[in-house]
């Protein structure tokens, strides 16, 4: 395992130095989750590599940690996230690396709850996910863009893996091209996709989060037990254990905790029976959001205007 990590490493690196002859930067979308958090492990630790074994001075290219705050996000997450976000600003600062934190924010008219109270919209589900493109992809895309205007173009590393589903296979092998490591973006001009950790399965996500320490120095055992506390109670995943208390871990997802698209919000469930009680009035306001969603009482009829 320590082999095809450090393969992974390795490839990082030499894309960053040799096999993209440009500058243009590297946008890592950071979630604070276990995938977003094992890529910008490797990432950093490849930017070691060429600052204490080949060129310190070849470090020009800027990586932008781009984290996506919907202002709504699950409180547990929120919190641990922005302690994360000051540390790797602080550490790479502390060892001269070109790694730079930011952090976006939906406009205020594109706001969960000017949306929802303000405008009158019904929380979203399946078939009207409004809040994705407005809270998240709007950020994140002006972001992008300003670099672009910048440098011309861009390069975005996902933490997406073949293994998380068949969907998401999928998904990957429709876009990858044999040979290349970067792809173009469906949707943005200009842009690129790099997924160096596509191949990695979930138990290996597990080992490098659990086994290396954290390159920022934070104590990656408050992540592990996070998902520990969240796991549904209708499944687990295995992982790669490196000492006793390592035990097993969930594989849930973390999102914003008035998410009305799932049927239900497992994870905050699962944090409420381990022991986050205080979040139980937040989980029993977003079913009450999903239960008077289409109550016809509650909206105002459409009048038609004579023409």
């Amino acid at each position: 395992m320590n082999r095809r990590i450090e393969y992974i490493i390795d490839e990082i690196l030499d894309q960053y130095m040799y096999a993209d002859s440009t500058f243009r930067p590297w946008i890592i979308g950071f979630s604070g989750g276990k995938d977003s958090t094992v890529l910008l492990t490797l990432v950093w630790l490849a930017l070691r590599k060429v600052k204490e074994q080949v060129m310190p001075f070849q470090l020009r290219r800027p990586i932008y940690v781009v984290c996506n705050d919907t202002m709504v996000e699950n409180p547990i997450i929120s919190s641990y996230v922005d302690d994360v976000l000051t540390q790797i600003e602080k550490k790479a600062l502390d060892e001269g690396l070109p790694i730079y934190v930011r952090k976006t924010v939906p406009r205020l008219e594109d706001s969960f709850w000017v949306n929802v109270i303000g405008k009158g919209y019904p929380v979203p589900n399946m078939a009207f996910r409004w809040c994705t493109d407005r809270m998240k992809i709007k950020p994140t895309a002006r972001i992008i863009n300003e670099q672009i205007d910048e440098y011309g173009e861009v390069v975005i590393l996902i933490g997406t893996r073949k293994a998380e589903s068949v969907t998401r296979a999928r998904s990957i092998r429709k876009h990858e091209k044999h040979g290349q490591r970067l792809t173009h973006h469906p949707t943005m001009h200009n842009t690129y996709v790099y997924a160096p950790i596509k191949e990695l399965m979930l138990e290996e996500v597990w080992y490098i989060i659990n086994a290396i320490p954290c390159p920022w120095g934070f104590d990656n055992k408050i992540l592990f037990n996070i998902y520990l506390d969240a796991s549904a109670d209708d499944y687990e995943c295995p992982t790669v254990v490196t000492d006793n208390s390592h035990g097993t871990c969930g594989q849930s997802r973390f999102g914003c905790w008035v998410c009305t698209v799932v049927k239900d919000d497992k994870s905050m469930r699962s944090l409420i029976k381990n022991g986050r009680e205080w979040m139980q009035p937040l989980y029993d306001f977003r079913i009450e959001l999903d239960s008077e969603r289409n109550v016809i009482e509650n909206r105002i009829p459409l009048v038609r205007l004579a023409a």
